[in-house]
């Protein structure tokens, strides 16, 4: 999805595989609200290895000017990496000269 709809020129975009793609993370992250239902991290109390993968993945979709499905605990997670030192200088870095640029 981020490089179909980010990445791609806008006259460019196949929008239908965006539609697609967006459905699927949708998908994704209703499965992933269910698993932080009932935990802060995925791995529980704490943060954990399984936070990073995924967690940097959260950064460029929020920042993304698309709609979102309603995933309360997936935000709330969302909330709670953005807080961390650590998630602030690694991961939410600016990403705008990306816009439109399928090639470096």
């Amino acid at each position: 999805m981020f490089w179909g709809f980010y990445r791609t020129p806008d006259d460019q975009r196949d929008w239908p595989a965006i539609h697609d793609a967006m459905a699927a993370c949708a998908q994704h992250f209703h499965l992933l609200d269910k698993v932080l239902a009932d935990r802060p991290f995925l791995g529980g109390q704490a943060p954990s290895p399984a936070d990073i993968p995924t967690g940097t993945c959260l950064y460029r979709y929020f920042e993304l000017d698309i709609d979102r499905p309603d995933i309360p605990h997936v935000e709330a997670w969302y909330r709670r990496l953005q807080a961390r030192p650590s998630y602030q200088q690694h991961v939410m870095i600016p990403f705008s000269e990306m816009r439109g640029r399928l090639a470096y």
